[in-house]
């Protein structure tokens, strides 16, 4: 599977604010005191791609050592549509 650039967008935006969230009761991540603009079906795709890995009981992720490790110098931060 080929990472796309929202699965990408969506890493940049985990990595900016700390590489850490947790989940909501609506399912949706937050990190460092922000929603993510994500849909938890990309944060699924990303740990399908070994870039981040869920933990407690899926209720938080974080970015593996190859989510970190992927350039994304050239890739724009998930916006809110």
């Amino acid at each position: 599977m080929s990472n796309t650039v929202s699965m990408l967008a969506a890493l940049k935006w985990l990595r900016n604010r700390n590489g850490d969230g947790v989940f909501d009761r609506n399912h949706v991540l937050t990190a460092a005191g922000e929603r993510a603009p994500v849909m938890r079906s990309t944060w699924n795709k990303l740990e399908k791609a070994g870039l981040v890995e869920f933990y407690l009981n899926r209720r938080r992720l974080r970015a593996t050592a190859s989510g970190l490790a992927i350039d994304l110098a050239k890739i724009s931060e998930a916006e809110p549509a």
